[in-house]
C-alpha cells in the first residue's frame, strides 16, 4: 500500500518537481503538498501524514519557513496548526527564481566573448566535436552569437548554408546578431544568395566578397576561439576549440580577403 507521502507525489507530480527545483529537500515538498490538501494542521497529525518524528516535523517546518512557505494559525502557542502559503505563492517564487537565472544568464553571455578572447590555451588539450543533423548544426550556428561580440568571419557557400538551415533560421539569426552589433565578415563563392547579401550589407552589419573560385558546397567559420567546418550535405558541423588552429584559419581568411573582389 502506497504511503500518504508517496499518494501526494503521485498525485501532484508537477507541483513536487516545481517544489524541488526551488531548493527543497523531499519531506519539505512533501509537506508542503500535503498541508495544501488538509489545511490547517496539528503537528500530531504531520507526524503521523509523513511517518516521521514530531521533532524532525518542526525541522522540516523550519526548512520551509526559509523559502517563505509556511506560517502557522493565530491560536494559543500550543495550540497551533500548521499552514502553508497558497499556491499562488509558490508560483510567484518560481517566476521570481526563473527571473533571476535568466538575468544572471543574459549577465553571462555578455561577459563570455571577452572571457574567451583571454583564455589562454596553454597546454590544455584542443577540442574537436562532431555535430550531426540538422538541429545540432542550427544549435551550433546561434551559439556563435553567444560566443562572439566583436566579428563573425565566414568562407564558403552562402547558398548551400541557407538552402540547409533555411532563411528563417539565416533571418532571425542576422536579426539577433544585429541586436547584438556583431559585425561579420562573408567571404562566399558565387551565388544569388552572396548578392543579396550585398545588396542589404551596409543596413546588416555585413561586408560580403565573392570568391573567385569555382563552385563547392562546404564552408567554415571562426568565432570565440572556435572554427567550424559547415559539411550540409552530410550533414555534419565539426568544431575545433584550439587557438593555434584558430589563428592559422584566421591567416587563411583574411589572405582570401584581401584577394577577393
Amino acid at each position: 500500500m502506497e504511503t500518504q507521502q508517496n499518494t501526494s507525489v503521485n498525485e501532484f507530480q508537477n507541483v513536487y518537481t516545481s517544489l524541488k527545483e526551488l531548493g527543497l529537500t523531499d519531506h519539505e515538498a512533501n509537506l508542503y503538498i500535503i498541508s495544501v490538501k488538509n489545511g490547517p494542521t496539528p503537528i500530531k497529525k504531520l507526524a503521523g501524514l509523513l511517518q516521521i518524528s514530531r521533532p524532525n516535523v518542526y525541522k522540516v517546518i523550519e526548512g520551509l519557513e526559509k523559502h517563505g512557505l509556511t506560517r502557522f494559525s493565530d491560536k494559543e502557542k500550543f495550540a497551533r496548526n500548521f499552514i502553508v502559503e497558497p499556491p499562488t505563492i509558490l508560483l510567484e517564487k518560481l517566476r521570481e527564481k526563473r527571473e533571476k537565472l535568466a538575468e544572471i544568464d543574459r549577465n553571462y553571455t555578455v561577459d563570455l566573448p571577452e572571457l574567451l578572447t583571454l583564455y589562454n590555451q596553454g597546454e590544455s588539450d584542443s577540442k574537436i566535436k562532431i555535430y550531426k543533423g540538422k538541429s545540432e548544426y542550427i544549435s551550433i550556428f546561434k551559439q556563435s552569437l553567444e560566443e562572439e561580440s566583436n566579428e563573425i568571419m565566414y568562407f564558403g557557400s552562402a547558398k548551400d548554408f541557407i538552402k540547409f538551415v533555411s532563411w528563417d533560421v539565416e533571418r532571425k539569426w542576422i536579426e539577433d546578431r544585429i541586436k547584438k552589433r556583431i559585425f561579420i565578415k562573408v567571404l562566399s563563392v558565387p551565388s544569388d544568395y552572396a548578392d543579396k547579401f550585398i545588396l542589404d550589407d551596409e543596413k546588416e552589419l555585413r561586408k560580403t566578397k565573392i570568391l573567385e573560385s569555382r563552385d563547392f558546397s562546404s564552408s567554415f567559420m571562426l568565432f570565440g576561439n572556435k572554427v567550424v567546418f559547415w559539411q550540409p550535405e552530410a550533414p555534419l558541423a565539426i568544431v575545433i576549440q584550439d587557438q593555434f588552429i584558430y589563428e592559422m584559419m584566421k591567416v587563411v581568411f583574411e589572405k582570401a580577403w584581401e584577394q577577393a573582389s
